[in-house]
């Protein structure tokens, strides 16, 4: 329990709390308070639940060969370089952190110190699945953490980015609690769709170009 209350915990040193999950691009294309709601369970299903399901792909993989493919897959759902580099800087900071809470994934989970040497991508569900395979989770405990910090990365966001208090963000979890049960059950049973979300795509290249943002993502 403690390790999946530690990869959901906003205090996890991740990194997560320099990106917005693509709603910075989105309130300074119009977006309002009230529509984050909305928001937020579209990129769960367009974007969280594929990379779920990646990251239990990952969980699953016993050899650095299988995280490598699990990295191509990753790459070619992403076709925006600005969304690439952050997912690639979000994995690495996860696996340096991993590396220092669970100091003995050095010893008994090897694979995870071969993929931290082999990848040059690091994609996040890639390296989050890698992460929670060392720290013991199982396949749904993996994809409800994973789909769980996408959402409270946006509600997060939402605090600075828009005239919404801390606990009305934190309502909108609560709300999204029966989404994130069910797609979690899903990812944790399914293969490896593919994501559609050429909105989010599409802003984060301009949001790559604006000066003064907030959040890198």
């Amino acid at each position: 329990m403690l390790p999946l209350l530690l990869l959901t915990d906003s205090r996890f040193p991740a990194g997560g709390y320099a990106h917005s999950g693509g709603l910075e691009a989105a309130v300074a294309d119009g977006l309002e308070a009230g529509e984050v709601p909305a928001f937020l369970r579209g990129r769960l299903r367009g974007v969280g639940r594929p990379e779920a399901c990646l990251a239990v792909a990952a969980r699953r993989a016993g050899r650095v060969e299988e995280l490598l493919r699990l990295d191509a897959e990753a790459l070619a759902r992403c076709p925006s370089a600005p969304l690439r580099l952050a997912s690639s800087r979000l994995g690495s900071q996860l696996l340096r952190t991993a590396s220092t809470v669970w100091p003995r994934v050095r010893d008994e989970h090897s694979v995870l110190d071969e993929y931290r040497a082999a990848s040059k991508a690091t994609p996040r569900p890639v390296a989050f699945g890698a992460v929670a395979s060392a720290a013991g989770l199982d396949d749904r405990e993996t994809a409800y953490a994973y789909l769980y910090e996408d959402a409270a990365t946006v509600a997060t966001a939402a605090v600075r980015l828009l005239p919404v208090d801390g606990a009305t963000a934190a309502r909108w979890l609560v709300e999204a609690a029966p989404e994130l049960d069910r797609l979690a059950l899903e990812a944790a049973h399914a293969g490896l769709p593919g994501g559609f979300a050429p909105a989010l795509e599409l802003g984060s290249l301009a949001h790559a170009m604006r000066e003064g943002r907030l959040f890198a993502s």
